[in-house]
């Protein structure tokens, strides 16, 4: 629930002080509203908006969407690993139809690699609109729940303005008949009485439709037997705060991490088959190759030279194939009939300008995202301006309020004394008791416009008014909204963010830890995932492919000594940290030849691989890594000992699967070996 840091005493006492009007008699006497008389059951904010949320079909309509495109992702996982296994296979039917294993085409290829990648980032748009719901439904409960409190107050008061309006026409209807009073007044007084009860009555309708509206909000009958407390709220944002705002609206906005995730995927979509390609036509795809590198770094593509540069590659890739090719002296045949199935265009046949597409699309997607972003932040702006406006507005009412009850005072005494008519003071009166209301209004606004502009920063404001770090980024999404129980002792919290797809993971240690805790370590199926970080500092990386992760730990240091390896769940967004003061000092296994480390490129994404021998190798000079089909991964080559083997996708093969063979100078094999990868040990391939 959004809190303000100090609550000014005006509006604490906003019918009770400032807006008091001066105890009158007669028909001279303005109305000092009152508090709502207190009911048995109290309703707070907090409460309904948790009911609201429990009670929400959009948000059960939102989990079970995570869980349909979870469902087809895992769908798509299995039916790619059952088409690239059939294809790999010899397959026979009883009708004597034979098939022989084949290579995919690039269409195949593509399918293989990213259909699972792009239905995970549909399981990913989906959980984020899980969460933007909650922001959603909040909004809407303050909202109404503020109309609800306004509108009672604004009863109460006009409610005893009407009583003391009654009385005052009583009396001076009294004192018309004594020739005391004017007729004139008489007449006013009951305009009067009469404006007040259709207001009233019209306020009651609007409450009734409203209490209606929030019993089947939060799923249960508040239309009678219930008080709510008062909403409002009071924030100072000042304009250095802006920038962080945005910030934190940009890592949080449904809207722009739509737009991030559809960039993303068209980029990964463009990695895959431009390396497919380059793969596959070798030196020819060089003739694209710059357009597709323009594209990546987010320069502009000169869309005509490109397509004309694409329709040449097109040509080239089957002028291998074109006029005829001799086979004896006498005999000539078309050099098409030598074309096998994947050569030429036929490898992209399905969609020959596929590359073309990818490179446009990903334009296209780059600069939607850039356009969300600007939209996005100029949102922002424009509602931090509009809360700037309302709060000067809402203050100038509050000034206002208290100078014209001092004024009221002075025309109380003299139209006492005989030196202001009823009439005159009648409409000073009145003046003053609009201006209450007004003032009410304004208040409302003001609230209002502040949960609205939580609800647009996806509790930005709430963030704020936590008492969050500067930059905000020790705020969690929605926690305002959302009471979460906290494990006991040290834990962690695990956050997808939107700019740049990437998380951010942070540690929360107790001041009474029994071990003091100064930095910390993210490791990945025993890779290490960023660099070591302050433990009261965020580590911020690239999102994680959980599917690819086996382990995930947190190791924690006390300076350069080691503490512990815990175990955490990265598919979780909060969990417990059970730290661990001792641990096993960790010795050769059997037939171990040495160690290896596998490190990811916070930037590039890329992985390297190194190695750290024993001493019984000393002759080894380079290595290859191979995999389950003796295929060298990278290039064919051995790679020197003491430099890494960079690779795009090693971590989504599991190491244990792959084998690593040792050379010496004179390119002779030394040590063929297997990884064991829970113990980051290299061991002898014999060695059971």
């Amino acid at each position: 629930m959004l809190e303000s840091k100090r609550k000014l005493n005006t509006v604490k006492s906003i019918f009770a002080g400032t807006l008091a009007a001066v105890c009158l008699t007669v028909s001279t006497m303005p109305i000092q509203a009152e508090a709502v008389l207190p009911a048995q059951k109290k309703l707070t904010l907090a409460a309904a908006r948790r009911l609201a949320v429990e009670n929400s079909t959009e948000y059960e309509s939102a989990e079970l969407t995570i869980e349909a495109k979870k469902a087809a992702y895992e769908s798509a996982v299995k039916s790619v690993k059952l088409k690239e296994t059939s294809m790999k296979q010899f397959r026979w039917s009883p009708a004597l139809s034979f098939k022989f294993p084949q290579e995919p085409n690039l269409a195949e290829a593509s399918e293989f690699k990213f259909k699972p990648i792009a239905k995970q980032y549909e399981v990913s748009v989906a959980e984020h609109n899980y969460q933007d719901k909650v922001f959603a439904i909040n909004e809407k409960t303050n909202n109404l729940y503020c109309e609800i409190v306004v509108l009672q107050e604004t009863i109460a008061f006009n409610e005893r303005r009407l009583e003391a309006t009654k009385d005052g026409l009583a009396k001076n209807e009294a004192r018309l008949r004594l020739g005391l009073a004017s007729k004139a007044d008489v007449d006013k007084l009951e305009k009067k009485v009469t404006s007040l009860n259709n207001k009233v009555a019209a306020d009651r309708r609007t409450l009734e439709a409203d209490l209606k509206k929030l019993t089947k909000m939060v799923g249960m009958d508040v239309t009678t037997g219930y008080t709510f407390e008062k909403p409002y709220i009071e924030a100072t944002i000042d304009r250095t705060q802006l920038q962080p705002l945005i910030q934190y609206t940009r890592d949080r906005d449904q809207t722009y991490y739509e737009a991030c995730i559809n960039e993303f995927s068209a980029r990964t979509e463009l990695t895959t088959n431009a390396s497919l390609m380059k793969q596959h036509y070798g030196s020819e795809y060089g003739m694209i190759e710059s357009y597709v590198s323009i594209a990546l770094n987010g320069g502009e593509v000169n869309k005509k030279a490109f397509t004309k540069q694409y329709k040449a590659f097109l040509t080239q890739i089957d002028s291998h194939w074109q006029g005829k090719k001799k086979i004896f002296w006498f005999l000539k045949l078309p050099k098409i009939w030598f074309k096998g199935d994947l050569d030429g265009t036929r490898y992209i046949e399905d969609d020959a300008t596929v590359l073309q597409t990818n490179v446009l699309d990903y334009v296209s997607a780059l600069n939607d995202k850039k356009g969300a972003r600007e939209e996005l932040d100029q949102s922002v702006t424009d509602a931090f301006n509009n809360y700037i406006s309302v709060r000067n507005s809402y203050k100038q009412y509050i000034k206002d309020v208290a100078d014209a009850e001092e004024n009221l005072k002075k025309d109380e005494i003299r139209n006492r004394a005989g030196e202001m008519t009823f009439d005159e003071y009648d409409s000073a009166m009145s003046s003053f008791e609009e201006l209450q209301n007004n003032m009410l209004d304004s208040m409302k606004l003001y609230t209002t416009t502040l949960y609205s502009f939580d609800r647009l920063t996806c509790g930005g404001i709430s963030a704020l008014l936590s008492g969050t770090d500067a930059d905000m980024n020790s705020a969690k999404i929605g926690e305002s909204y959302i009471e979460e129980n906290k494990a006991d002792g040290a834990y962690y919290t695990l956050e997808s963010l939107v700019e740049g797809t990437i998380f951010e993971l942070t540690l929360h240690i107790p001041d009474d830890f029994p071990v003091t805790i100064t930095d910390y370590e993210l490791w990945i199926n025993n890779i290490q995932v960023g660099e070591k970080t302050p433990s009261d500092k965020k580590l911020r990386h690239l999102t994680l492919d959980y599917d690819t992760v086996n382990e995930a730990k947190i190791r924690v240091f006390n300076g350069d000594e080691f503490i512990d390896d815990v175990i955490i769940d990265p598919t979780v967004e909060s969990g417990p940290l059970p730290i661990n003061t001792g641990y096993d000092i960790k010795r050769d296994l059997p037939g171990q030849v040495g160690t290896f480390k596998v490190e990811q490129n916070e930037t590039t994404g890329l992985m390297s691989l190194t190695f750290e021998l024993n001493s019984e190798l000393p002759e080894v000079t380079s290595f290859k890594v191979l995999n389950d089909e003796g295929k060298a991964l990278g290039k064919d080559e051995p790679i020197e000992i003491d430099k890494p083997l960079i690779y795009v996708e090693l971590l989504r093969k599991s190491l244990d699967d792959l084998t690593v063979e040792f050379y010496d100078e004179a390119g002779d094999l030394v040590e063929t070996a297997r990884f064991d990868q829970a113990n980051s040990a290299v061991i002898r391939e014999d060695e059971e």
